[in-house]
């Protein structure tokens, strides 16, 4: 009896594995179109109120947690890396101009963020002027029309000058446009004894 039992369990698994099977091609299909396919957004779903053409953002209002004109609106930001290529802006100056997009939408006006960005490690090279950048990457540097129209909306670009020797960076060969900061945890820790938020970028 207990032979014949197990005889049955193993033609029933054996079913379910064999219509599993079958229908396997049709799950690969349907996961691959999921992960793969573009979906397109209406018109004026994402938008970039403060910074053009920077930090892209879908904004809502009636949400929690939003930034408001009664606060400080006092943030440091610190970007230590380059997650991508140098024909782009580094992505972290990118999450910073989505920050000042999402808080001038929230409706605080620019002239009452008070933001510097902190930028160390290896996202120092961000911060060479076009000729340097140029003789290290063989192309314009990118992040310069950024950090241009951060400094626009008054916030302060800084590089850590620790990094810039690590780096064996002349002084000179950072973009005008840059703050020289004695390091950037310096930078931080002095602006956090201030009220400033921190965030990492």
């Amino acid at each position: 009896m207990r032979q014949v039992v197990s005889y049955v369990l193993i033609a029933v698994v054996a079913g379910f594995v064999g219509a599993s099977m079958s229908k396997a091609p049709e799950i690969v299909e349907k996961f691959d179109r999921h992960f793969t396919s573009q979906p397109t957004d209406p018109e004026g779903f994402w938008s970039t109120p403060a910074i053009a053409g920077y930090g892209k953002i879908h904004y809502e209002s009636d949400v929690a947690y939003k930034p408001s004109i009664r606060d400080s609106n006092k943030i440091i930001f610190q970007i230590t890396k380059a997650e991508n290529g140098p024909n782009d802006p580094n992505l972290g100056l990118e999450r910073v101009a989505r920050v000042v997009n999402l808080y001038v939408a929230s409706g605080v006006p620019v002239g009452q963020l008070k933001f510097v960005v902190s930028v160390t490690g290896d996202g120092t090279p961000a911060m060479l002027n076009n000729e340097q950048y140029k003789k290290m990457f063989g192309m314009d540097n990118p992040n310069l029309k950024l950090i241009s129209e951060l400094r626009s909306k008054g916030v302060d670009v800084s590089v850590c000058d620790q990094s810039v020797a690590f780096h064996h960076f002349q002084r000179d060969w950072i973009d005008k446009s840059v703050t020289h900061a004695l390091s950037s945890p310096t930078t931080v820790s002095t602006l956090e004894n201030q009220g400033y938020a921190f965030l990492a970028m």
